[in-house]
């Protein structure tokens, strides 16, 4: 089996998995959510919730990748200046 068959593997058993947990959790609830009310299935719920944690997740890898880029650009720019210092020394020296 190649990597491209188990990429269909998994993702069918991912499909299977949500449409199981879709039939069981088919009951609607209620949602008091600040002033507001409203119903809706529990698996419309749970996929809003695991949706909305994703887009956090995103959110903070996005800030962590730019305080790295940030933190690159700054120790490139020292690595920088410590070449042009130890190639000026090395010139006063010979």
């Amino acid at each position: 089996m190649n990597k491209n068959n188990l990429h269909y593997i998994a993702l069918l058993l991912s499909i299977l998995l949500i449409a199981g947990i879709s039939l069981a959790n088919m009951q609607t609830v209620t949602v008091n959510f600040l002033l507001i009310q409203f119903k809706l299935p529990l698996i419309i719920l749970i996929l809003l919730c695991v949706l909305l944690g994703a887009f956090v997740m995103t959110l903070v890898n996005f800030s962590k990748g730019f305080s790295l880029k940030k933190e690159l650009k700054n120790t490139q720019k020292q690595l920088e200046e410590e070449k042009k210092e130890i190639k000026t020394e090395k010139k006063e020296n010979n």
